[in-house]
């Protein structure tokens, strides 16, 4: 499903609901550029880097980068059936924010990724257009900041020019005439010019003078001209309280997407994606804030936030001789489909996907990375049962080799299946302990990061 700026608030509703009846959730990203791969080795040591020279490479671009894309699919189980129903959501998100915030990212691109997203049919424009805008939680934090900070400072006078003169003693004049009248045709005085319109410079020379020259009257900006009204308490409490209305109602407006992020990130749920490390990264620095300094800090916050996170780039690469193969979430997708369990149906408001595949959509990447990590999960359990039936030594290590070879070296001529109506141990058991918290980064000496 799509979703827009503009039907993103009625839709809603319904994806923090599916966020809370699901078993998982995945998801994938779209970005403007990624780390500088000709940087993998480190020349000064002549080796390969570390994981934590990894992560202040993959910081620095999601710092200088933009999420073009979010893609999110929730995995509910039906246990009558076995059948697994997955709700794939695809957003662009807009890199504008509203003017009144006082925030103009920059919006940085690298050609490479550009290019391979334009191959491979990305809309642009479509960020523009329809993106979903979205606050950070730190530029909120500033926002807030800044408008306490404006509603509470004194404004800066500006100097009276000798032109300008003439017009001040002018309406000071009236305005003295308009107080010492015991009965005034009106309760308010309208300031403006013979043209009978004020330019910028003069509207400002008339909140400016009141304020200095008549603390008891308040100025109300109103366009061509300024009114000048005694001050009423009541009335005065009642503006500031529209003018809060007013601001909060368009930073929940600007938040926008964010507040599916931090739904997500209050619930606790199985976090599930493909080549998890960059993403991981990218998201927090788009949506939270700073990222921590060090690799170690970073999954001691993610594994704070998320206690269950699963990278099926990982599961698919989990054992020592395989750690370094090439594992794309679309081969591995080819490989796996021909199997018949775990049971995966497209929910039937998000049936864009049945016929036709959209690789590189983040909507649809998130969908195929649910797929993914049921099929090699089902995989892995039928051969575990194989081994346990034919009382195998270690059958846990076995069941992952055949497993491997199932995935780098397929033959599914020789595939016997079973397992119908089956649903899968929970995320949180013993089932999944091999796998969870553990991210693959090929290209590293370790190879891989441990969350927490």
């Amino acid at each position: 499903m799509d979703i827009s700026r503009a039907n993103f608030a009625e839709h809603l509703p319904e994806i923090i609901k599916s966020i809370e009846n699901s078993v998982c959730v995945t998801f994938d990203l779209e970005l403007s550029g990624i780390h500088r791969a000709a940087f993998s080795k480190n020349p000064s040591l002549g080796r390969r880097q570390n994981v934590e020279e990894r992560y202040k490479e993959v910081k620095e671009a999601a710092e200088r980068f933009q999420i073009l894309q979010f893609g999110l699919c929730t995995v509910t189980a039906d246990e009558e059936t076995g059948i697994y129903v997955c709700r794939p959501y695809n957003i662009y998100l807009s890199p504008a924010t509203d003017p009144k915030f006082g925030i103009d990212r920059e919006y940085t691109v690298q050609a490479g990724a550009l290019e391979f997203l334009s191959e491979n049919g990305f809309n642009f424009n479509a960020q523009f257009t329809s993106g979903v805008p979205y606050l950070s939680r730190s530029e909120e934090k500033w926002i807030l900041e800044r408008e306490d900070r404006l509603l509470s400072e004194q404004k800066e006078d500006i100097h009276v020019d000798d032109h300008s003169k003439q017009f001040v003693e002018d309406f000071v004049n009236e305005i003295r005439d308009w107080v010492d009248d015991p009965n005034p045709l009106y309760d308010f005085l309208n300031v403006s010019t013979a043209s009978g319109t004020l330019n910028g410079y003069q509207r400002r020379l008339v909140h400016q003078i009141v304020r200095n020259t008549f603390p008891n009257l308040t100025t109300l900006g109103k366009g061509t001209f300024v009114q000048i009204v005694k001050q009423d308490p009541a009335a005065d409490k009642l503006k500031r309280e529209e003018r809060r209305a007013r601001f909060d109602k368009d930073l929940t407006r600007g938040i926008g997407l964010r507040r599916l992020i931090d739904i997500l990130f209050a619930s606790g749920k199985p976090l599930v994606g493909h080549n998890l490390f960059t993403d991981l990264i990218n998201l927090y620095a788009c949506f939270i804030g700073p990222l921590p300094e060090t690799a170690r800090e970073f999954g001691q916050l993610v594994n704070k936030t998320f206690p269950i996170v699963l990278d099926t780039k990982y599961l698919a690469t989990s054992t020592p001789s395989t750690s370094h193969f090439a594992s794309s979430l679309h081969t591995l997708w080819d490989t796996l489909a021909p199997l018949k369990f775990p049971r995966i149906d497209l929910h039937t408001g998000h049936t864009r996907y049945v016929v036709s595949m959209h690789a590189h959509e983040a909507g649809y990447d998130s969908f195929n990375t649910a797929r993914v990590l049921l099929r090699i999960a089902g995989r892995y359990h039928a051969l575990l049962q194989e081994c346990q039936v034919a009382k195998e030594t270690d059958a846990e290590s076995k069941a992952a080799a055949k497993l491997m070879d199932f995935i780098h070296k397929p033959n599914p001529l020789g595939v016997v299946e079973s397992g119908e109506g089956y649903i899968l141990p929970g995320f949180e058991g013993q089932f999944w302990r091999k796998w969870v918290n553990r991210l693959r980064v090929n290209g590293t000496v370790e190879g891989e990061f441990v969350l927490g």
